[in-house]
């Protein structure tokens, strides 16, 4: 009975420490000890070091030599490959989601967009990062494309700090509440070319105004 008990507050503790990831409240390059971890949550170091070796699985935390944990920095190289993968795989995904989804797709993804947009609306960007990529990831319809889903799922993870980097500056919300919208109505009539290209261009334009303030 102990084991699935472990596995099960591995995984809850998992999801904390991402989510403090994320939200920055681990903030990029600091060290993640087991110890105060442990302490801050309320657990022993078994269930912690299990949830940063995944979260080491998932690109969110490094291990130095004599050093332990660490959160990854937010590199302008990693913006390039992320973002590089995610051009290459996710514009094709969702037009192959346009015209796979039936009428329950529509629905999840609409109350997807709605979730987010409301998250921007009201700044709440600790937030955006989980309902953006539900959002995106959602398009390609992931029970028809479930290793498409799984690949970009990992990248989502990876871009979601740097996503909430770039809605900070004025009108970047706005412009994502649009592109997001016209995003959603092409792909939920069908338009599989017009959601391929608009995909596309949403995610060109963050890579590049991400390197540019990385830079």
């Amino acid at each position: 009975m102990s084991e699935p008990l472990l596995r099960t507050m591995s995984g809850q503790i998992l999801t904390r420490i991402r989510n403090k990831i994320l939200s920055g409240d681990y903030a990029p390059g600091s060290a993640l000890l087991q110890d105060s971890i442990a302490a801050e949550f309320g657990v022993s170091k078994i269930p912690v070091r299990e949830a940063l070796v995944r979260l080491r699985a998932e690109g969110l935390i490094d291990i130095e030599a004599h050093r332990g944990f660490r959160v990854r920095p937010l590199l302008a190289t990693e913006v390039d490959e992320v973002f590089r993968l995610r051009v290459a795989l996710e514009p094709v995904a969702v037009g192959d989601g346009a015209r796979l989804a039936k009428a329950k797709d529509h629905i999840a993804a609409r109350e997807a967009l709605r979730a987010l947009s409301t998250a921007l609306s009201e700044s709440a960007f600790n937030e955006v990062g989980n309902l953006n990529s539900a959002f995106h990831l959602a398009l390609i319809v992931p029970h028809r494309q479930p290793v498409t889903w799984e690949i970009l799922n990992r990248l989502h993870t990876v871009s979601q700090r740097y996503v909430r980097m770039h809605l900070v500056p004025q009108g970047r919300v706005r412009r994502a509440t649009r592109e997001h919208n016209a995003l959603y109505e092409a792909w939920a009539q069908g338009e599989a070319r017009e959601a391929r290209q608009l995909t596309a261009q949403h995610i060109e334009e963050t890579r590049d105004e991400l390197a540019q303030f990385l830079a």
